[in-house]
């Protein structure tokens, strides 16, 4: 049995339906049993996994540590890709942040395995887990290392950290921007050419991405599960095959959709100031926030080394064949 925190999300889902594809049993974890279902009742391979009772659902939220105890008992595998909505806009009011979501809703979950699994040992304040606890999974940033200085990096380190001195046989997956159809971030941004002269972006846009296509995310995790030896107590650098600035991601978009836009670069220090106002909109789901703007205009490039040499037979997607699997439906970019 795998747990899935955030399985309809956009990463969590498509983990989900990999895992569901490998013929694995999996319970999938939301704040929503009804959300889940709709989202992943969506692919033929989880309708199937319903069929076959190999797909279960249960409503727990990783910021209320009193709902995670049960949906972590009898698990093998626990895979942490919860996300807030709305993501990277936060929302304190709501607790929609990296902090309150990656940072403590990790440590909530560790929490939950501890009251479950962990035994005591002989001396009075020690405890340990004993074989067979579940093993714990992360979703973590390409951009994450010890000296970030971003909230969204020091919230990932930090529960990052917490993994590697939980106890727990555990392997982190830091992940370089991801494309694919339900993607809200490069989709967003590509969406605004189907109705303005041009394609918007903060910053100059030469910073260099390895984006990595969300069906090899999917697969990745299965291998991890299925061949625990070649990934423990590890972290991977995960990203696709090809190297480019945003502005050549934007445009190869741009070329597969056969549009003609120029790509307009908004300074940054003003996107900051357009942020800030944005958080005063009085609504759920704000539109912007400067810690976004810092966000969208961040690279990150992935070492594939480690990857390589532990899974030396698994084959990364070309960026422009990502792409095009999804480019050519209508749907596959999100409007604004």
């Amino acid at each position: 049995m795998i747990l899935v925190s955030g399985a309809s999300g956009f990463i969590g889902s498509a983990i989900t339906r990999h895992l569901l594809s490998a013929g694995l049993e999996v319970r999938a974890m939301g704040r929503s049993i009804d959300r889940a279902r709709s989202v992943l009742g969506s692919f033929p391979e989880a309708r199937r996994a319903l069929g076959e009772k190999r797909l279960t659902f249960v409503s727990a939220d990783v910021t209320q540590p009193h709902t995670l105890p049960a949906a972590v008992r009898g698990v093998e595998v626990v895979v942490q890709a919860a996300q807030f909505p709305n993501a990277p806009v936060e929302n304190p009011a709501r607790g929609w942040t990296y902090m309150k979501v990656d940072r403590d809703g990790t440590i909530n979950l560790l929490g939950a395995l501890a009251q479950v699994y962990r035994a005591q040992t002989a001396g009075p304040s020690m405890a340990r887990f004993p074989e067979g606890a579940p093993r714990f999974l992360y979703v973590s940033g390409v951009t994450v290392s010890e000296a970030a200085v971003t909230t969204w990096d020091r919230a990932k380190w930090q529960a990052e950290e917490a993994i590697r001195s939980s106890g727990l046989d555990w392997t982190i997956v830091r992940n370089s921007p991801t494309v694919g159809p339900r993607d809200v971030s490069f989709n967003r941004i590509i969406g605004y050419s189907a109705f303005l002269p041009f394609v918007p972006i903060f910053g100059n846009g030469e910073e260099r991405l390895t984006p990595v296509y969300i069906e090899d995310v999917g697969r990745f995790f299965v291998r991890l599960v299925q061949e625990p030896q070649q990934a423990r107590d590890t972290t991977f650098p995960l990203g696709g095959p090809d190297t480019v600035t945003t502005n050549q991601l934007l445009r190869l978009y741009l070329q597969l959709l056969g549009r003609r836009r120029p790509i307009l670069h908004i300074p940054k220090p003003v996107g900051m100031i357009a942020g800030g106002v944005a958080q005063l909109a009085p609504v759920e789901r704000k539109p912007l926030s400067a810690a976004a703007v810092e966000f969208s205009s961040k690279g990150g490039t992935a070492d594939l080394a480690l990857l390589h040499e532990r899974f030396p037979d698994f084959e990364l997607t070309p960026l422009r064949e990502a792409l095009m699997s999804y480019l050519g439906d209508a749907g596959g970019v999100a409007r604004p």
